[in-house]
């Protein structure tokens, strides 16, 4: 293929993608991962809880941190929606375990587990802080600090600009 073969070739899928508004323009370029959070912050009595993680933290894609800021931020919805059942699912601290291992298995792929050493530590101790490490029903104020613990890990992975 000649030069000017090449080049209309190339003129024709440039005209073509612009013309059809093709997934590369919604692909390309790549929107870059916004700096301002809308997660609220939390009381500083709650953030202590997550400061096992401050060493992990800058060591974080911000695309990684904003997927964990969304993903807790979702725990803490489903949460609040199962607290007010009749019959929650998440009954108790054990329960509570398995819906969060659960959801990290389903979220997390499985290359990128282990991909930040020291990062589940970090959440678990979060979790405890919280909860505290027996087994136990979740009453109204346990489920509230479980709660309050997921929005403190959204906050804390979100990306902000004082960072």
């Amino acid at each position: 293929m000649t030069s000017v073969a090449v080049r209309l070739v190339v003129a024709a899928l440039i005209l073509f993608f612009a013309w059809k508004q093709s997934v590369l323009s919604i692909v390309w370029p790549p929107t870059p991962v916004t700096v301002d959070s809308d997660v609220p912050k939390p009381d500083p009595v709650l953030l202590a809880w997550a400061e096992p993680l401050r060493p992990v933290l800058p060591k974080m894609l911000p695309s990684d941190r904003k997927y964990l800021s969304n993903l807790y931020d979702a725990m803490a919805f489903v949460l609040v929606r199962d607290r007010d059942r009749d019959d929650p699912v998440v009954s108790s601290t054990d329960k509570f375990a398995s819906f969060h291992a659960g959801t990290l298995r389903l979220a997390i792929d499985k290359a990128s587990v282990g991909k930040y050493p020291g990062l589940a530590a970090a959440i678990d101790q979060t979790f405890l802080a919280a909860a505290g490490a027996e087994i136990r029903p979740l009453d109204r104020d346990t489920s509230a600090k479980l709660i309050a613990a997921c929005q403190v890990l959204s906050y804390v992975f979100a990306v902000k600009r004082d960072e």
